[in-house]
């Protein structure tokens, strides 16, 4: 492969990465594998299907190439690939239950990737109650936003208890790295062209700036930005929110907590139709339903709503480009409601408002602020910015990330194992110490919540009030 240079979120989520922060994603693939021979699926039988497949994901062959000085973004190169080390196995104590998974993948989650090889890393979990396997996949948001990550997941699998067979790619020795001086040189025409990129990103930068963390909240930043949203015709159908400090918007720690829980993707629909809203819709009221009742429990309800970062996938269903091509909104989620039902016609209300937005928001803004930015600085400046957002007197600009990803939905097998079910992770950062990520399979809908361990001890709840909220929907719908 040609070098080919990290784009620009990527370099964002690299940027914000420090000994606390990581900014890679997982999937945890729960098998049942008794249908194989001997009843397991294997370490070696799944490095021979990564092998055969590699070709399937050039991602897993590329790891970082740094521009001296920091002068330009990194670049992508061809690297070896040693399944050994990138394909692991590791085991549960008896009796395997679903708490000693969480912990498991918590430990691995809160790990992070090596720079120095390919960003990414499997973990092949044995020992699960119920003859159980799961399959833990890490891979650095550099490489793939969430769809992208389906991508890698489907190219790994098959519709049929029979994996498609392929001849495994010879191996092939990765060419040399490139020179130093040659780095050095795309890092000065980088440099060069640096001034270009933030004139022409400023009036984007000025339109979200009100949107960003600590920025936002200073004198004359919000007639600043609205005056260039007029300007540049992005009218804004809602008012930026500034939310309410909770106890999972501080500094976070090295460690996580992982909860996860899974519900009938068929009560979702059922509701989405009775009240004519989307799946995303109800993903948000379920969500803020779970986090009253867990502010509600710890006696730190807000009076106003808190206020979550979505992301929104901009790639076509057809793309195979892997890196990032998504934006996000940020909208007030009603956790300030008490009815159910009410609660989903705000979620409704709020999200469309929003999606006019789209483009105009916080994520945005960052990224189009970070391009004005000279490369060699933006890691300072990313981390900068997410330690003020905790700090700040004023509120925050968000409160939590929810995410709702559309995965597969016809029947997988991973080298012959059925997928029950694929729980989707993401990562957390200073000042938004709470993620919430839903994934559909088949007909269910599986929840991935991830926390920082000494915020949030009983994340686990959260994951399980997801399920209770949907089924007070369905309760409200059959009466």
């Amino acid at each position: 492969m040609t070098m080919q240079q990290v784009d620009d979120l990527g370099a964002t989520y690299l940027a914000a990465e420090n000994e606390r922060v990581r900014t890679h994603t997982a999937a945890l693939v729960l098998l049942d594998a008794t249908a194989l021979p001997g009843g397991a699926l294997t370490v070696a039988q799944l490095r021979e299907l990564v092998l055969e497949r590699l070709d399937l994901v050039p991602a897993f062959r590329r790891r970082l190439a740094g521009v001296p000085l920091g002068l330009d973004r990194p670049y992508w190169i061809e690297s070896d690939v040693e399944l050994d080390y990138h394909v692991r196995e590791v085991a549960l104590p008896a009796p395997g239950n679903d708490e000693q998974l969480r912990e498991q993948v918590a430990r691995i989650f809160s790990r992070p990737l090596d720079r120095g090889r390919p960003l990414w890393e499997m973990y092949l979990i044995q020992g699960l109650a119920g003859g159980r396997s799961a399959v833990l996949t890490k891979i650095h948001h550099a490489i793939a936003d969430a769809r992208a990550g389906v991508q890698i997941l489907t190219a790994l699998t098959d519709a049929t208890p029979w994996p498609r067979r392929r001849a495994a790619s010879p191996p092939r020795p990765a060419p040399p790295p490139p020179a130093s001086l040659t780095m050095l040189l795309r890092g000065l025409r980088g440099a060069v062209r640096q001034p270009v990129r933030a004139v022409s990103g400023l009036p984007a930068a000025l339109t979200g700036m009100d949107e960003l963390p600590v920025f936002g909240t200073m004198p004359g930043v919000r007639l600043l930005g609205a005056t260039t949203a007029f300007v540049r015709r992005k009218r804004r159908h809602t008012a930026i929110a500034r939310a309410p400090r909770t106890s999972f918007n501080r500094r976070i720690s090295r460690q996580r907590r992982i909860g996860f829980a899974t519900v009938a993707l068929d009560d979702v629909r059922l509701v989405k139709n009775h009240f004519a809203v989307s799946v995303n819709d109800v993903v948000m009221a379920m969500s803020a339903g779970a986090l009253r009742r867990w502010l509600l429990e710890h006696a730190e309800l807000p009076a106003q709503s808190l206020t979550a970062v979505v992301p929104v996938a901009l790639r076509g269903a057809s793309s195979t480009d892997l890196g990032n091509d998504l934006s996000a909104v940020v909208v007030p989620i009603p956790t300030d409601v008490d009815d159910p039902a009410a609660r989903l016609a705000v979620a409704h209300r709020a999200m469309l408002a929003a999606l006019h937005d789209l483009g105009t928001t916080a994520p945005d803004a960052l990224v189009d602020t970070i391009r004005m930015v000279p490369p060699a600085f933006a890691m300072r400046t990313v981390q900068l910015l997410s330690r003020l957002n905790t700090w700040a007197p004023r509120t925050p600009a968000m409160n939590v990330n929810i995410s709702n990803v559309r995965g597969p939905q016809e029947p997988l097998y991973l080298a012959g194992a059925e997928v029950k079910s694929i729980v989707p992770l993401a990562g957390i950062t200073d000042g938004l110490g709470l993620n919430l990520t839903v994934l559909s399979y088949r007909d269910r809908l599986a929840v991935g919540v991830v926390a920082d361990r000494d915020q949030m001890p009983d994340v686990q709840r959260i994951a399980d009030w997801m399920g209770d909220e949907l089924a007070a929907l369905v309760k409200f719908v059959a009466h």
